[in-house]
């Protein structure tokens, strides 16, 4: 039941919100803090929209304090060896083709305590070819195909306490080529 509520206030505050402030102009305009090349701290009254793309070889954050991020079939993508993406506490869903968060190509992240839901695409989190991860405290529900994805020939990925759920084509999948 507290799965069912969670995503529906989801969904109805995207409804509800026509607009709202593009993710990638606020990751863009976010500075360097606590280590990171990029510190977004998310405000929980706006109502984000569309995907983003972080810096190759940099180190980003992205902290949600529980704001909405309809990714408007877009996603949070991370790409390229030394790229490094943490995110946590969002509410992310609409997300496109790669899933709400999409690590890939070498680079490295942690997500954290956010909720996924409504992915059109491969998984609500992918992680892919090369990528290091740790995904954990989350609740990824009621994605198109898988909840979380990984691929063979990922690094290590740690994927702990998520509350994985209603994913049509299951809730996790290990991609073995042939």
């Amino acid at each position: 039941m507290k799965k069912l509520l969670i995503v529906t206030v989801c969904f109805l505050i995207a409804a509800a919100a026509a607009y709202g402030v593009k993710l990638q102009i606020a990751y863009d305009k976010a500075g360097p803090g606590e280590g990171y090349d990029k510190l977004l701290i998310l405000d929980p009254k706006e109502t984000y929209t569309g995907g983003c793309g972080v810096m190759i070889g940099k180190k980003s954050c992205i902290r949600g304090n529980g704001a909405l991020v309809d990714l408007d079939g877009g996603n949070v993508q991370a790409g390229g060896s030394g790229t490094q993406l943490d995110i946590s506490s969002c509410c992310l869903i609409e997300a496109g083709y790669y899933g709400a968060i999409n690590i890939t190509n070498g680079a490295s992240g942690t997500i954290d305590g956010n909720t996924i839901c409504k992915s059109n695409g491969i998984a609500g989190v992918r992680v892919w070819e090369y990528s290091t991860a740790t995904i954990k405290n989350n609740i990824i529900w009621g994605n198109a195909t898988y909840g979380i994805a990984k691929h063979e020939y990922t690094g290590t990925t740690n994927i702990l306490y998520n509350d994985v759920d209603n994913n049509k084509g299951g809730n996790y999948m290990y991609w073995c080529p042939g």
